[in-house]
């Protein structure tokens, strides 16, 4: 049944698309700004742990997807292209569509995970597994930003 925690999932998750709209199009911005999309991502992590069943919840699983999205996240950050203007503080990521195309895709797992019991009573058992799809971005978000915020740092 959709309630405010579907609610709450979808504007965390649009919170994150938006902050991630002016690196995606390339426009500098400052290094403080790396920072807004993760915390958002995880909060989504946690309202979607909230909406999933306890009998099918699975923190192994959710363990496993942060740690590989953290690991791919790191590497990421410490290898895409980072252009910096000293004199203002500001970071450009010409390469940085790859932090939102990912969080389009966790969008996309969210409202499914919404709309998925509205759907079929057999649909259930996806949602953990769209929690873990969402536990894998907010790792990777995350640790992309802080290795990228960490490299430009003076």
């Amino acid at each position: 049944m959709l309630n405010l925690l579907h609610l709450l999932a979808v504007l965390a998750m649009a919170g994150c698309l938006y902050a991630l709209w002016r690196e995606a199009r390339g426009i500098s911005q400052s290094r403080g700004h790396l920072m807004v999309a993760p915390p958002l991502a995880f909060g989504c992590v946690l309202v979607m742990i909230g909406l999933t069943d306890p009998d099918q919840q699975q923190p192994d699983m959710l363990r496993l997807a942060i740690a590989v999205g953290a690991l791919l996240g790191a590497a990421r950050g410490w290898f895409m292209a980072v252009d910096m203007d000293p004199l203002w503080s500001t970071v450009r990521l010409p390469s940085g569509r790859d932090g939102f195309w990912l969080a389009i895709l966790l969008a996309f797992a969210v409202v499914m995970a919404a709309a998925a019991p509205l759907v079929s009573t057999h649909a259930e058992p996806y949602v953990p597994y769209a929690t873990a799809a969402v536990a894998f971005g907010a790792g990777f978000l995350s640790t992309r930003a802080v290795t990228v915020y960490l490299r430009t740092r003076g």
